[in-house]
């Protein structure tokens, strides 16, 4: 009996982290882990930027400095040209960090990409930030999960940024960032929201 009660114990929470976080592994990597991942990317990095399959691509060249509200910029090669999130300086920016394995993210997933179709005429950019550990899972998932927006691969670094840039301390996915027409990061949502509440945040610096 005893066994059978630590068992329900262990699976009720294994079902908490998922919901709610990936524990501190979203942001954060423990020793044992921190290493393997940091090689991951590393590795990616210096292949072709190009996905190997599916559409996502693979981010590169983020800021090594982080100022209190400030975007954090970074780089990544899409379909042959080199893009940088400072070119959409002077839109709306939603960034939106999640992952394949989550099922909050996957939930909010259809929200988002129908917010970006029905904003496209505006000045309004959407980008997924995956931190999945695998590029190929993700772009596996994306190939059958069309999205309408760009998604682009960090598994370590930029979330850490974005969190300190915000001043936030939660290691929790999903996480959005709404960053204003002049670069500055507005907004911080930690957790999923609905298509409404994302609407509501969004219009408010259009």
């Amino acid at each position: 009996m005893q066994r059978l009660i630590l068992v329900l114990i262990i699976a009720a929470a294994v079902s908490f982290n998922c919901s709610e976080k990936k524990d501190s592994t979203d942001v954060k990597y423990p020793d044992n882990k921190q290493n393997t991942e940091q090689n991951t990317q590393q590795q990616t990095q210096k292949q072709d930027t190009k996905p190997a399959s599916g559409s996502s691509f693979v981010v590169k060249d983020v800021d090594k400095d982080v100022a209190k509200d400030k975007m954090v910029d970074f780089k990544w090669d899409e379909n042959g040209k080199e893009m940088k999130l400072s070119d959409y300086k002077g839109k709306v920016i939603l960034l939106n960090f999640w992952a394949t394995w989550c099922p909050p993210c996957r939930k909010e997933l259809p929200d988002l990409s129908t917010i970006s179709n029905e904003l496209k005429d505006k000045d309004f950019k959407m980008i997924g930030v995956s931190v999945d550990d695998n590029q190929d899972v993700l772009n596996s998932f994306l190939k059958t999960n069309n999205l309408s927006y760009t998604v682009v691969f960090e598994p370590n670094e930029l979330v850490a940024k974005y969190m300190t840039a915000a001043g936030q301390n939660q290691n929790v996915v999903p996480q959005t960032y709404i960053i204003d027409k002049n670069g500055k990061v507005v907004e911080a949502i930690m957790g999923s929201r609905s298509k409404a509440d994302f609407l509501s945040i969004i219009n408010k610096y259009l």
